[in-house]
């Protein structure tokens, strides 16, 4: 009787060492995914900072005949593009609502200069903030 000694699958050894790996690394990276409030500052982070920029180039495109203001309204959820150029025209962007910002409203200039100055703290799990310097530009910081 001959024995073929060639393996054709893993020991057991080698499969409780996967397996404890496994949840190990399950351990640590899991509770991140379930919570989805430091994606949601970022996204606001993101959607601030692309507001900013709309405002901005809205003022600029319009020239002398638009006032364009960027309103942070906590209170309702929302960032509000407001600009009045033969009327009063709104564009608003919803925020999540367990994400708080600082509320701020800003104005632009035709040049695209942002008056105030701001840094808007956003808060949530992971706590962001939002530079708007006084020549217009958004950033985080």
């Amino acid at each position: 009787m001959q024995r073929n000694e060639s393996s054709n699958g893993f020991t057991l050894i080698e499969l409780i060492t996967v397996i404890t790996i496994l949840g190990i690394l399950a351990a640590f990276t899991v509770p991140r995914f379930l919570n989805s409030t430091s994606f949601e500052s970022r996204t606001t982070q993101d959607q601030l900072i692309r507001s900013a920029q709309e405002a901005q180039q809205l003022a600029m495109s319009k020239g002398n005949t638009a006032n364009v203001q960027l309103q942070i309204d906590t209170g309702n959820h929302r960032l509000r593009i407001q600009y009045t150029q033969g009327g009063t025209q709104i564009r608003d962007v919803a925020l999540p609502t367990n994400i708080t910002l600082t509320n701020a409203t800003l104005s632009y200039t035709p040049l695209g200069d942002a008056s105030p100055a701001s840094t808007i703290v956003i808060t949530g799990d992971t706590p962001r903030q939002v530079c708007i310097e006084a020549t217009g530009y958004a950033h985080t910081c």
